[in-house]
């Protein structure tokens, strides 16, 4: 299976995913309520900071697992898998206790809007959703020996499933009962059954249960450097992931935080959508990075070129188009005037956000690709960077023009990673954004939207027609970018 058809199958899951959580998020805010959905985006947004909580491990093992698949060793794929759980679990476990016991004590002096009578419900909600931690780590661990044996129509598949059990439930119970605690509480159950599905895969098709009698303290001595440069890259991006939202939370109102937490959504969407290139990358390379640096160079080509045509479509197309498309998505599932009203915020905010998720996007490619090839101090490097960064931006964005200010001030902060992947593209001599075809695509596409301007600019932004040209410019581009395959189906 091609690199570009295991991106397809880690993709689609994440479409659904996306597709799902855009129409559910106004229901999440129009059913719980501005209180209510404040709770619910701190609770999931705190839980990022805990991203190290299986010490990367499963990108550990994987890694591992995937060389010695590389090298038919069976046997030491056994010795990597059953080390691995004999960390991680007890890890875990430590550490779900610790986030637990620590946000049900400071997270309401952190969150300080709340009003006293939510206190504890906030710390209801807390535990519950330190508990599927556990569950979602320890899955995300057992993934990671799938995507190894390059297993990614399973996962996809699993995953594609999955995540519409969790959202849709999710939001008919916030309209049910309009309390994030059985939002969250069905999200913990769900995430458990998925991981009891991997643990049955695992052991049918790959004959792998937690193999502890194979672990070995020589498999931990060879993994320990590695997972302590993992363990620091972790603990950097978790330290700076939920800064933005955490520090405009504490600068904004609830009111002026809400459309910053819907655009950041959509944004945020998109960039996830670009996970699904890193197993890929990360698992090829690792079976081949013994062999010559062409390979390596290609599987970053192949990726890159996949990834930037399609999020250059989604740059420009929203950035033509998202007047209408706004106003029609949030007057239908927030109703009218409040749709109205939203959309009107959410819009200045979510074009800088979506520009700077692609091209965080994008870097995961570098950051997938040095990781495989034991660079993982430069990506720590670049991350802090774009970290400190990222803050720096926020708070002079800030004080210059308010949230508007401070969303560009993001932006600005990655550079840094544009810089990780000129590093890659010259370690690895590879073209991405240096290539002649990066720039033949994006002026292709920018002349596509320049001639669907017009029509974007002299007809009233408020109105409906303007869908037509906007669904018409999606589609073009879309159906030049799959030429290859449609032209395959049509044979």
């Amino acid at each position: 299976m091609s690199i570009k058809r295991q991106t397809l199958w880690s993709l689609a899951p994440l479409v659904v995913t996306a597709a799902v959580a855009f129409f559910s998020a106004p229901l999440f805010v129009r059913y719980l309520g501005t209180e209510m959905y404040a709770m619910f985006l701190y609770v999931t947004g705190v839980s990022a900071m805990f991203g190290f909580a299986d010490l990367g491990l499963g990108t550990v093992v994987g890694r591992n697992i995937s060389m010695a698949l590389g090298k038919n060793d069976l046997a030491a794929v056994r010795r990597y898998w059953g080390t691995g759980n004999l960390i991680v679990l007890p890890v875990l476990i430590l550490v779900t206790l610790g986030f637990i016991g620590l946000m049900v004590w400071l997270g309401p002096l952190w969150f300080d809007k709340l009003a006293p009578t939510h206190v504890g419900l906030f710390r209801a909600c807390l535990v519950v959703n330190g508990l599927g931690l556990f569950f979602a780590y320890y899955g995300t661990f057992w993934l990671a020996v799938s995507q190894a044996y390059l297993d990614f129509k399973f996962i996809g598949l699993i995953r594609a499933v999955v995540s519409p059990l969790q959202i849709i439930p999710s939001v008919l119970l916030a309209g049910h009962t309009h309390n994030p605690f059985w939002v969250l509480a069905w999200g913990t159950l769900v995430v458990m059954v998925q991981l009891g599905i991997l643990i049955w895969h695992a052991r049918r098709h790959y004959s792998l249960g937690l193999c502890l009698g194979s672990a070995r303290l020589s498999c931990a001595r060879e993994m320990a450097g590695y997972t302590a440069k993992m363990i620091v890259g972790l603990v950097m991006g978790a330290m700076f992931a939920p800064m933005v939202p955490s520090l405009l939370g504490r600068l904004a109102t609830t009111v002026a935080f809400v459309p910053y937490g819907l655009s950041n959504n959509i944004a945020a969407r998109l960039q996830s959508l670009s996970v699904a290139v890193m197993g890929p990358v990360l698992h090829n390379t690792a079976r081949v990075m013994e062999g010559s640096r062409v390979a390596t160079a290609k599987i970053y080509n192949d990726s890159f070129a996949f990834m930037f045509d399609w999020y250059l479509l989604a740059v420009l197309w929203l950035g033509l188009w998202h007047p209408i498309l706004l106003r029609a998505y949030l007057i239908h599932t927030m109703g009218y005037p409040l749709g109205q009203d939203t959309a009107v915020a959410v819009g200045p905010l979510l074009i800088p956000l979506v520009l700077a998720c692609a091209f965080s996007a994008m870097s995961n490619i570098s950051t997938a690709q040095l990781t495989s090839i034991n660079r993982l101090g430069t990506t720590i490097i670049f991350s802090i960077a774009a970290g400190l960064l990222s803050v720096a931006g926020v708070l002079l964005g800030w004080r210059m023009a308010g949230m508007l200010g401070a969303v560009y001030g993001y932006l600005f902060s990655r550079i840094a990673l544009v810089a990780q992947d000129l590093y890659t593209i010259r370690l690895i001599r590879a073209g991405g954004w240096l290539a002649a075809g990066t720039w033949r695509q994006m002026a292709g596409q920018g002349l596509v939207a320049a001639l669907f301007a017009p029509a974007a600019f002299l007809v009233k932004s408020t109105s409906y027609w303007l869908l037509l040209p906007a669904a018409l410019h999606g589609a073009l581009v879309a159906a030049w970018l799959l030429r290859q395959p449609l032209r395959k189906l049509l044979k």
